[in-house]
């Protein structure tokens, strides 16, 4: 008897994480889908915190298009969530530069410079309300001439990208690789 009950205790533990998969709903609707990996080998410890910064510098393609790069720290926070992480022990943050930084820009002067909409715009102010911090290099922002009356208005606005990166790493941040 006390096998079974062993047993069972077993079976159900190894099961919550593929149970998490299943029932676990994304945190940012809007992007940041990924497959479910019920055969996953290698442990994501629960009860520490995730700290991590995207470097994300290349806009879209053509103009009118979303920049698939923010999708990937929206996966990041969905997957956490799917992992069974508490959402304050993941946090997140985009610094955005380059070609990049006019994606944060609102939609009338995306409009203006682009002649399409934004598309990005959905997906950022999602990913801010999940917390996902988003901080626009000020040098990017100087020589594109991107007034900060058009920056969306949950961006933060660092001196630079170096700096904003230095900064997060000193509190903690790691920066993902890709």
């Amino acid at each position: 008897m006390r096998a079974h009950i062993a047993g069972f205790v077993l079976m159900a533990a190894l099961a919550a994480p593929l149970a998490a998969q299943q029932q676990a709903g994304p945190v940012i609707q809007g992007g940041g889908t990924h497959a479910p990996v019920p055969n996953a080998t290698f442990e994501v410890p629960r009860g520490q915190a995730y700290k991590v910064v995207w470097n994300i510098q290349v806009g879209a393609p053509k103009p009118g298009e979303a920049n698939d790069a923010f999708n990937v720290p929206a996966r990041f926070v969905n997957q956490g969530a799917v992992l069974g992480l508490p959402r304050e022990s993941v946090e997140v943050a985009v610094v955005v530069h380059g070609t990049a930084g006019e994606e944060l820009l609102d939609n009338e002067e995306y409009r203006t410079r682009k002649g399409v909409d934004n598309p990005n715009i959905a997906l950022l102010e999602e990913m801010s309300r999940a917390g996902v911090r988003i901080i626009l290099c000020g040098q990017t922002a100087a020589n594109r001439k991107m007034p900060r009356g058009h920056v969306l208005p949950f961006v933060e606005v660092a001196p630079s990208a170096a700096w904003a990166f230095a900064t997060l790493t000193r509190q903690g941040y790691t920066v993902n690789p890709f």
